[in-house]
C-alpha cells in the first residue's frame, strides 16, 4: 500500500543559531522531537545517571511498599510475585525477584525466604489477575502479593485478597478505571501521584522498587554492593524498547545506560539469548532488542508458557541457560511460521473490507489468541490505521488491538464493548480484551467501527512517512553519521531520522540476496555525486528503478561494517518517480 510522505518544516532560524556548535541537521531533528530549549538539548544529548534518573522515593507510596516488603522478609511471610506474560512483565518480575533474593541472602537472623512466582498462561488464563487465581493465592496462605505489569485494573480480585488478609503491592503502568484497587500502588500516572516522569515501562517501575529496596537495605546496614542497582538495567533496557514507551526524559537515560549494561551482561540467560539471536556481543542497540531479543523473549508466552522466559532470565547455570535458549529459539521459529500463515488469512479477510473504514476488525475462530497482537500490529503498520484482531481459545474470543496516538484503543474498546466484554486492559496504543459469546464478536466489531467514525478524522487514515529533512548526497558524511549517532538510542518518541534525496538518476539497479529479495540502487544527484542505496525487501520493485529513470528516495543513514570495512549505509524506506 502506497504511503503518504510528509516532509517536516525547517526549525526556526534562532534555534539553529543557538546550536551553531552542533552539526546543522541536529537542531532541526531535536526541534521536531520537542527538544526546544538549551537545557532540554543538554539533557537529551548528554543523559546523566546522576541528574536524569529520579529518586525512587518520589513515588508517593514507595516508603510504604518498601516497609511492607522488609516486614515480610523479617517475618518469613509468603511472598508471591505475579507478573504479566510479555517481556515487560517478565523482566520486571525478574528484576524484583533478583533484588529480593539478593537482599535476603545478605540479611542476618531472618527466616528462610518464602518467595514464589506466578506467570499466567496467555491463552488459558489471559491478562491480569483473575478471581480463581486470587482465591487460590489466598487459600495457599499468601501474605504479600506483588503484581508486575498488571493489577491496576484488578479491583475485584484485589478486594477478595484484602478480605482474606493478603496485602497487595501493584507495580504497573497501564490504564486504570474510575475505581482503583485497595493496594499499595506504585504507578506513575494514578491520580495524586507525585513521581515526575509518567512514561516508565513496567520494568522501569519495578526497577524503581528494586532501587528503593536496595537503598533501604543499605540504611539498615545490609551490605549491598556498590552499583548493584545499575547492574539491573539490562532488564530495563529490554522492555523499555519492547513495550514501546517514549525514549525521552528518564526513559532515555535508563535506555542509554541499560544498553551499556546489556552489552556487558553477567546473566547466563541473557548471554545465551543474545548468542542464539545471532547478535554480536557488546554491539547491541535498541533495534536489536526490538527485532531480535524482544520477539524471542515473548515467544514462549505466545507458543507455550511465558514462565520459560522468566526461568531463562533468572537461570544461574550457563549450560542450563543455553538449553533454555535453544528451546526458545525453536518456539520463535514456530511463532514466525504461524504468524506468516495468519497474515495470509488476514489478507483474504481484508479484501472484503470497505475502503472507508477507520478501524479494521479481523477475527477467525482458528486463530491463536497469543498471536493476534502481532497480526494487529502488522496490519496497522500497513494501513496506517487502528486494527483489532481476535482469535478463539476454549470457547472464549480473545482480542488484541494496536493504534496510534490520535485514537486511544483501550478506551475505544471499553466504549464499544460495554455489556459484551468479560475483561479488558491496556493503554492508548495497545490493548487486550475478551468476549464470551460468538454473536458478541460481530456486534462488538460494528460498534467499534461506529466509534471510530465518530472519533477519527478521515485524513488521519493511511500510512504516513514523516520525513525529517531534504539532503544532498555530498552532505552524507562521517560527520553527519556522528551527529545522528548522538541521538541514539532510537525508539518511540525518538524515531530514526528519515531523509529524502530528490531527482536521483538511477545508474544501475540490481536485485541481491536469496531469491532476489533486496534491491541495490546506484544513483547520482544533480550535483554529480553518486551513492549506493540498499532497499531491503524491495526486490519486486526493480521495474520501478530502471536505468536512467529519476527517483525521489527516502532513506535512513547509518554506519555499517562488513568484513572489517566500515562504510556509510543509505537504507531505503521508500521511493517513487521524481517530482521534477
Amino acid at each position: 500500500m502506497s504511503k503518504r510522505w510528509e516532509i517536516l518544516d525547517p526549525c526556526p532560524a534562532h534555534f539553529t543559531e543557538e546550536l551553531s556548535s552542533y552539526h546543522p541537521v541536529v537542531p532541526h531533528l531535536l526541534w521536531h522531537r520537542g527538544i526546544q530549549t538549551i537545557e532540554d538539548v543538554e539533557s537529551f544529548l548528554k543523559p546523566s545517571f546522576a541528574s536524569h534518573v529520579h529518586d525512587p522515593f518520589l513515588f508517593s507510596n514507595m516508603h510504604t511498599a518498601v516497609k511492607r516488603v522488609f516486614t515480610a522478609l523479617r517475618g518469613g511471610e509468603r511472598i508471591l510475585i505475579f507478573g504479566d506474560y510479555d517481556a515487560d512483565g517478565l523482566t520486571g518480575s525478574a528484576c524484583l525477584i533478583q533484588t529480593i533474593r539478593d537482599i535476603h541472602s545478605r540479611m542476618s537472623d531472618v527466616p528462610a525466604l518464602d518467595l514464589h512466582t506466578y506467570i499466567p498462561h496467555r491463552d488459558k488464563e489471559g491478562y491480569g489477575l483473575q478471581m480463581p487465581q486470587a482465591e487460590r493465592f489466598a487459600e495457599e496462605g499468601t501474605n504479600l502479593l506483588i503484581t508486575v505489569d498488571c493489577g491496576i485494573a484488578c479491583v475485584n480480585e484485589i478486594a477478595h485478597l484484602r478480605a482474606a488478609h493478603v496485602d497487595v503491592i501493584v507495580v504497573d503502568h497501564h490504564q486504570f478505571g474510575e475505581t482503583l484497587p485497595d493496594a499499595i500502588l506504585i504507578h506513575p500516572s494514578v491520580p495524586g501521584e507525585t513521581y515526575p516522569f509518567k512514561f516508565l515501562a513496567a520494568v522501569g517501575v519495578a526497577w524503581k522498587v528494586s532501587c528503593a529496596l536496595t537503598m533501604h537495605a543499605r540504611e539498615c546496614g545490609i551490605d549491598m554492593p556498590a552499583g548493584y542497582e545499575k547492574w539491573l538495567l539490562d532488564f530495563v533496557a529490554i522492555a523499555t524498547v519492547t513495550d514501546i514507551v517514549p525514549l525521552v526524559g528518564e526513559n532515555r537515560a535508563l535506555e542509554t545506560f541499560g544498553l551499556i549494561v546489556l552489552n556487558k551482561t553477567r546473566r547466563p540467560g541473557l548471554r545465551a539469548l543474545i548468542r542464539s539471536s545471532g547478535l554480536a556481543a557488546a554491539q547491541m542497540n535498541a533495534r536489536d532488542i526490538g527485532f531480535a531479543i524482544g520477539p524471542r523473549l515473548n515467544a514462549p508466552g505466545r507458543m507455550d508458557h511465558a514462565a520459560i522466559g522468566l526461568e531463562l532470565l533468572l537461570e544461574e547455570s550457563q549450560e542450563r541457560a543455553d538449553a533454555i535458549a535453544k528451546t526458545i529459539e525453536g518456539l520463535n521459529r514456530d511463532r514466525q511460521d504461524m504468524t506468516k500463515l495468519m497474515m495470509a488469512e488476514a489478507d483474504i479477510l481484508l479484501e472484503t473490507f470497505s475502503s472507508d473504514e477507520r478501524v479494521h476488525v479481523l477475527w477467525r475462530d482458528d486463530w491463536s489468541p497469543s498471536l493476534v497482537g502481532l497480526v494487529a500490529g502488522r496490519v496497522s503498520d500497513r494501513y496506517g490505521m487502528p486494527v483489532i484482531a481476535i482469535g478463539k481459545h476454549q470457547g472464549q474470543w480473545i482480542g488484541s488491538g494496536r493504534s496510534y496516538s490520535y485514537y486511544n484503543i483501550a478506551e475505544a474498546v471499553q466504549r464499544a464493548g460495554e455489556g459484551l466484554l468479560t475483561r479488558s486492559g491496556g493503554h492508548a496504543q495497545a490493548c487486550g480484551f475478551a468476549l464470551a459469546e460468538d454473536d458478541h464478536v460481530p456486534a462488538f466489531a460494528q460498534r467499534l467501527r461506529d466509534d471510530a467514525r465518530g472519533h477519527i478524522n478521515e485524513d488521519r487514515i493511511g500510512s504516513c512517512m514523516e520525513i525529517h529533512a531534504d539532503i544532498r548526497l555530498r552532505d552524507i558524511t562521517n560527520q553527519l553519521v556522528d551527529a545522528l549517532e548522538s541521538l541514539e538510542p532510537y525508539g518511540a518518541g525518538n524515531p530514526k531520522p528519515l531523509f529524502i534525496a530528490r531527482n536521483i538518476e538511477v545508474l544501475s539497479s540490481t536485485t541481491v540476496g536469496r531469491d532476489a529479495t533486496h534491491l541495490r540502487i546506484v544513483g547520482r544527484d544533480a550535483g554529480g555525486v553518486s551513492r549506493t542505496f540498499i532497499a531491503f525487501g524491495m526486490g519486486k520493485r526493480k521495474d520501478e528503478a530502471t536505468n536512467g529513470c529519476r527517483l525521489d528516495i527516502v532513506f535512513t543513514i547509518s554506519r555499517s561494517e562488513w568484513n572489517g570495512v566500515k562504510d556509510i549505509q543509505c537504507k531505503v524506506e521508500d521511493f517513487r518517480k521524481a517530482e521534477i
